[in-house]
């Protein structure tokens, strides 16, 4: 056996279930299951596009572009703020609670950004 060769690709091992009741066992049980989900997933989409689309109307491609704008202000404060820190060896307390706070609202604004992509992603809204 030989080392150091180089693998190519990718290999995922998808969730195994070992353990199934007997109802689950049965393929026409797997059918329904199956069918089942397929069905509640088709329910969930047409939800989220009844709901998000009611409420959030202006999710367009200015309140888009201001969220992703705000996300890249919002991580400059960060980075600066952390430069300025990184002046002393040991910040204050001020300043690390500052780096807290704008870390907080980077952080959070960029989950904001994310969600949005997704709702857009996932044909939840209607753009123009």
């Amino acid at each position: 056996m030989t080392s150091g060769g180089k693998i190519v690709g990718e290999y995922t091992k998808g969730k195994v279930d070992k353990l199934l009741t007997a109802e689950a066992s049965d393929s026409g049980a797997r059918h329904r299951i199956r069918h089942f989900l397929e069905n509640m997933d088709a329910a969930i989409l047409e939800a989220n596009c009844e709901v998000i689309g009611r409420e959030l109307p202006n999710l367009n491609r200015d309140s888009f572009l201001r969220m992703a704008v705000r996300v890249a202000e919002l991580r400059a404060d960060y980075i600066r703020a952390g430069i300025k820190a990184a002046e002393s060896r040991r910040p204050e307390a001020p300043a690390v609670a500052e780096l807290a706070r704008l870390r907080s609202a980077y952080e959070e604004m960029q989950s904001v950004y994310e969600a949005a992509e997704r709702v857009i992603e996932r044909g939840y809204v209607k753009l123009a």
